[in-house]
């Protein structure tokens, strides 16, 4: 079984049902398209993937609005069957010489509370081991999750990238007009949009790149030419209902003083100017490779 976490759409309860819909349907969209074709189910604050797959556990943390992922085992809520497949599992991972500790949360009514979860479990895994609790800094950590009639146990977390699922919010337009541009783009769907891009300059293969971040939903391009004053003019003419941008503060600051934002028809954002440009490499190697690559990246 793989848990899928979510976190920002749970903060918009009026309209919970209708995200997590959406969310299902990207993550859906964006596995089958990777060549996966699975069953999912959900619970309060939880997507279940009928999976043991650790590849749709990775590819399911790059869908926007996912948190993190993990995969699990499922077992009862018997105090005896968590003890037993706890062990099971940690009697594999726990080595000679390795420390360990069980974090237990619980939800629902049951007899038993989550510290003695973590005290009959732990309790076991020593005498069955021989190894060390260390609870301020283990070398394995055995998660157990016990909610209303089921448990799931796990030993590790995929973290995704939040930000809310693409198509939650209206459509904008991202100018591509320097290698910069696809990071830019990328945070206007970790709010949500889809987007276009305006683009000028050889820079055709973003659209590629960002198509799975956008859980394959249509990206058009629209070719331009010109600096960036002219684009965000071209931009103001064309109807959508915001502009993204890699402009620095040195860029944004030029716009100000010759009056063209101050005009703007529409909202401009610029989610580049926090970041030095160390972030900014890195992360643009994230963008770029995370559909590629095995490895474990994540965060915000």
């Amino acid at each position: 079984m793989i848990i899928i976490r979510y976190g920002e759409i749970g903060l918009k309860r009026k309209l919970r049902r209708k995200f997590e819909n959406l969310l299902i349907n990207n993550i859906k969209n964006t596995l089958k398209n990777q060549g996966f074709k699975v069953k999912i189910s959900t619970e309060w604050g939880r997507i279940y993937i009928h999976s043991s797959d650790e590849s749709i556990a990775r590819i399911s943390a790059g869908v926007f609005g996912v948190t993190s992922t993990s995969v699990a085992i499922e077992t009862s809520t018997e105090i005896e069957d968590i003890k037993n497949k706890a062990v099971e599992i940690g009697e594999r991972l726990i080595g000679s010489g390795k420390s360990f500790a069980v974090r237990a949360r619980r939800t629902g009514k049951h007899d038993f509370t989550s510290m003695d979860v973590q005290r009959i479990v732990g309790a076991e895994l020593k005498k069955k081991t021989g190894s060390k609790v260390n609870l301020s800094a283990p070398d394995v950590k055995i998660y157990i999750e016990v909610r209303d009639n089921r448990s799931f146990i796990y030993t590790s977390f995929i973290r995704g990238f939040g930000g809310l699922p693409v198509g939650s919010q209206e459509r904008v337009l991202s100018i591509v007009n320097d290698g910069k541009s696809i990071l830019s783009s990328w945070y206007a769907l970790r709010r949500g949009c889809e987007i276009d891009l305006l683009i000028s300059g050889d820079y055709n293969e973003f659209r590629e790149i960002l198509f799975p971040w956008a859980g394959y939903r249509d990206i058009e391009v629209i070719k331009s030419s010109g600096d960036l004053k002219k684009l965000l003019n071209d931009a103001f003419e064309l109807d959508y209902r915001g502009v993204y941008c890699s402009a620095s503060f040195e860029e944004i600051n030029s716009l100000i003083s010759d009056s063209l934002l101050r005009n703007r028809k529409m909202p401009v954002f610029f989610p580049l100017m926090p970041f030095n440009g160390g972030y900014i490499e890195e992360k643009i190697k994230i963008v770029r490779s995370y559909f590629k690559t095995k490895s474990r990246i994540g965060g915000t």
